[in-house]
């Protein structure tokens, strides 16, 4: 592999290649173009070629915020590759195999990273597992950890539990030495158990959306909500998970936990009004909080230490992330038309157990299957 930063010992990359790019004038927001410049080196971004990518409900959605300029870009953040080109001082050489955070998109042949956005991959896991952990897995890792403070014996509720944000919360908060409780479907009971959920309520239930509590014992450290969101199919939890919420913290604090933490159980959302997604982006230019009382709206800050203790995770057997059985199946191919139209319909249906995810080759698929009989 030779020292830190330079090429590797692959053919030189072509001038372009394949890349799926927002397009406003096709009907799915997206086309693939084969002519696309493919990333130069430079002094400071690390080339990847792309062996795994995933997508997240922000890839379909940037287009639609004011003043995203995507058009014409890359789609896609998560990724999983090879390094094929390290700029010097950048702690990554040619040939390292890598996961994290995209620059300019995922979905193509190779995508640029910032060094400080990606991390080595463990061995033991395959590309297909890591491209699914960026955002989902540092999402969750954010608001359980950062937001709520979650600490050994609390009480988590963890509302979409079988999602890509809910299946790693529910593995995170377990890491974490939680009691967890999660909301999901009745189809999804087994998977969510799977993972560690102590509690499950069933939203289809005749029970109702939320589950019903005995007392002020059984109320929740902490509620992460993955489900509610400005779009009218989902269901707006927040009014009736919040009464589920302490009113004041456990006595004693948790060990571990003194004045410096949360004066209150926290109710954290990765999505929410207008008026609350201005105040969360403000107030991270602020040295205070400016949400409203015990409510957090978090936004991923892409941390390659959030990756490394992700990725930590995984090699301890905490963590493990649920493949979309239709994208295992069939195999969903980055550079295919099919694959990316059935994978983002079903991400739009907002009713996917697990993640979609992508692979540049059946032999990156191959690789994850062997992985997951081992």
């Amino acid at each position: 592999r030779g020292q830190l930063g330079g090429w590797s010992s692959m053919a030189k990359l072509p001038a372009t290649m394949r890349a799926l790019v927002y397009d406003k004038n096709t009907d799915s927001g997206f086309a693939f173009k084969t002519d696309f410049a493919t990333p130069k080196p430079g002094a400071k971004l690390v080339i990847l070629r792309v062996l795994a990518a995933s997508i997240n409900p922000i890839d379909y959605k940037l287009p639609s915020i004011p003043g995203s300029g995507v058009e014409g870009k890359g789609v896609g953040i998560d990724v999983s590759g090879e390094v094929a080109y390290a700029p010097e001082g950048s702690g990554f050489q040619a040939g390292d195999q890598v996961f994290g955070y995209a620059v300019g998109g995922s979905l193509m042949e190779y995508c640029e990273c910032e060094p400080s956005k990606i991390a080595r991959k463990p061995q033991q896991l395959s590309h297909i597992e890591a491209a699914m952990l960026g955002v989902a897995a540092g999402t969750s890792l954010q608001c359980l950890r950062d937001c709520g403070k979650v600490a050994q014996g609390d009480r988590v509720l963890i509302i979409g539990g079988s999602g890509g944000c809910g299946s790693v919360g529910i593995q995170i908060a377990k890491a974490l030495g939680c009691h967890v409780s999660t909301i999901c479907s009745s189809k999804n009971t087994e998977l969510v158990k799977s993972l560690g959920a102590d509690l499950v309520h069933n939203y289809d239930s005749s029970d109702g959306p939320v589950p019903k509590l005995q007392g002020e014992a059984d109320k929740f450290d902490c509620i992460y909500d993955t489900v509610s969101s400005l779009d009218p199919q989902d269901t707006n939890y927040e009014p009736l998970a919040r009464p589920l919420l302490r009113d004041k913290l456990r006595s004693p604090l948790p060990k571990g936990l003194n004045s410096n933490g949360p004066k209150r159980p926290m109710y954290v959302a990765i999505n929410g009004a207008i008026t609350d997604f201005a105040r969360a982006l403000i107030g991270k230019f602020l040295p205070f909080s400016i949400e409203r009382k015990a409510y957090k709206l978090h936004l991923l800050s892409h941390s390659s230490a959030d990756l490394a203790t992700l990725a930590d995770m995984c090699e301890q057997g905490k963590l493990r992330s649920i493949v979309d059985a239709r994208a295992s199946q069939e195999r969903f191919k980055i550079g295919s038309e099919e694959s990316i139209k059935s994978a983002f319909d079903a991400l739009k249906s907002r009713r996917t157990t697990g993640k979609q995810v992508f692979g540049a080759s059946d032999e990156v698929w191959e690789d994850y299957f062997k992985t997951c009989k081992k």
